[in-house]
């Protein structure tokens, strides 16, 4: 968990997000128009970073936060691995765990894609 928060601030300092407003903060707030507002800058902002937060807010309890995170990953990745928001509970977690695995898949591949020296320093 704390990677995926150094991933998110990182990529705010990268894209000076962080000053106005601490995304990383605001993905997890608990006013769900905190959260819908983080992820709509997210996905406007085609922030790579940003997906592992928006997948684990397609398990948001909210229907419409749901909606605008599948919504951002779309516009990020061109992706939905058959998310749909206003799907049962069962369905919603068999798409969260296809693209859990697409996360993990892709961190892999990058690993194993980076020079040696890159992967020995970090």
């Amino acid at each position: 968990m704390l990677h995926i928060l150094w991933t998110v601030a990182t990529a705010c300092l990268t894209v000076g997000c962080i000053g106005r407003t601490n995304i990383a903060r605001d993905f997890e707030n608990e006013d769900p128009q905190v959260r819908i507002d983080a992820i709509k800058r997210a996905g406007s902002g085609k922030m790579h970073s940003a997906v592992p937060y928006l997948v684990d807010r397609l398990t948001d309890s909210e229907a419409e936060v749901r909606m605008f995170a599948i919504t951002a990953l779309q516009e990020i990745t061109g992706l939905r691995h058959g998310y749909r928001h206003y799907d049962s509970a069962e369905s919603r977690h068999k798409a969260v765990l296809r693209w859990r695995k697409w996360l993990a898949d892709k961190n892999r591949k990058s690993e194993k894609t980076q020079p040696v020296d890159e992967r020995k320093a970090g």
